[in-house]
């Protein structure tokens, strides 16, 4: 091992954006009503439940399932539990049945776990909710349901 300084050759970088990653409210009012598309709720159970109103009004955005981020890491060590066991996590509530998927947290942070998760085990068509709760949460005019 050293602590010199790395020196690596100037290169070009290509990025390729891909604005269909993120979507907005208006995409995710749609998606309620859509049978093809799981709202995917990243936050803990509690707040999902609407027991811990964290975002303004208790609950979640309706129709969504809760694959929490924090359930897809081994508790021990905080690394990613094993492949197999988050494809299970999905499928428990149905998430793989889906030809799309949106997920979701309170900013947009977690969300992304969770859709790392989905494109890792195969899923193509999948969006974060960067907004999230902290956009949908305060607005009354969203529906919004607790248990």
């Amino acid at each position: 091992m050293s602590t010199e300084p790395c020196s690596y050759p100037a290169s070009n970088l290509t990025v390729n954006l891909r604005p269909e990653i993120f979507v907005g409210k208006k995409e995710v009012l749609a998606a309620i009503e859509d049978p093809d598309t799981c709202l995917v709720n990243a936050l803990g159970r509690d707040v999902f439940s609407g027991e811990n109103p964290r975002y303004g009004r208790p609950g979640r955005i309706p129709g969504s399932v809760s694959v929490p981020q924090v359930e897809l890491l081994d508790q021990d060590n905080h690394a990613f539990l094993a492949p197999e066991r988050i494809a299970e996590a999905f499928k428990a509530v149905r998430a793989d049945e889906a030809a799309r998927h949106i997920t979701y947290c309170g900013g947009g942070i977690f969300a992304t776990v969770d859709a790392f998760w989905l494109h890792q085990l195969g899923y193509d068509h999948v969006a974060v909710y960067e907004n999230s709760m902290s956009e949908w949460g305060p607005d009354p005019s969203l529906p919004i349901e607790a248990d």
